[in-house]
């Protein structure tokens, strides 16, 4: 099975950032059954991939009723394997965001158990870049955080939640005046940076696209 193909004009080589969000099938995280993947650049979106996979695994009950894939769904899907030369198109080089470390181990897990490489990017936790930008929100959960920042979100899709963890992203620069390059920057470093900051607007500025 051919794996699927990237969107028309999708042109990942220009993008500040890509974020990345998966569904998993059953408690190993190798068992990936959706992905969603979003690249920006120049504070907006560039591109958007999604897929539903066949995790090659079972699909446990209470997974279902998070995220609503179950086996029926991914019949005739491709694989893990069959879309990881895509998805290292998309990651490979660049910057990659995920809402927690969650994602980074699940695509790691996946690449090992049907033995391909890594796909070699530089990650960057947008819980982290949350919890420093909005030090007073009670929780940095993805929900809340687009309630709060006003970006529309369907929780636990793949596509939806890469989307609002981008645009959560975007107002963390805007709020912090933190540049991507400053979040990568080791922590001594960034806060010197932050100090140099001009004052920030509030977090809700930036217009997210409609949903």
């Amino acid at each position: 099975m051919a794996a699927p193909s990237p969107p028309a004009g999708n042109d990942a080589a220009a993008c500040d950032f890509v974020v990345i969000d998966v569904e998993t099938a059953c408690a190993r995280v190798s068992s990936i059954c959706q992905i969603g993947i979003v690249g920006f650049r120049d504070g907006g979106e560039l591109f958007s991939y999604e897929t539903l996979l066949d995790p090659c695994d079972d699909f446990h009950p209470i997974n279902t009723r998070i995220h609503g894939i179950a086996a029926h769904h991914v019949i005739g899907r491709p694989t893990f394997a069959h879309v990881h030369a895509a998805i290292g198109r998309h990651l490979a080089g660049r910057v990659t965001v995920a809402h927690s470390s969650f994602d980074k181990g699940a695509l790691a897990a996946a690449c090992r158990v049907h033995a391909l490489p890594e796909i070699a990017t530089t990650w960057l936790d947008s819980v982290r870049v949350a919890r420093r930008a909005w030090p007073d929100l009670p929780n940095h959960k993805l929900g809340g955080l687009a309630r709060f920042l006003g970006i529309p979100h369907r929780h636990h899709d793949a596509l939806s939640d890469a989307r609002a963890a981008g645009w959560v992203m975007l107002h963390a620069i805007e709020q912090t005046g933190l540049s991507l390059a400053d979040w990568l920057a080791p922590p001594v470093r960034r806060a010197r940076a932050a100090r140099a900051a001009p004052p920030a607007a509030t977090g809700d500025s930036r217009e997210p696209p409609a949903a």
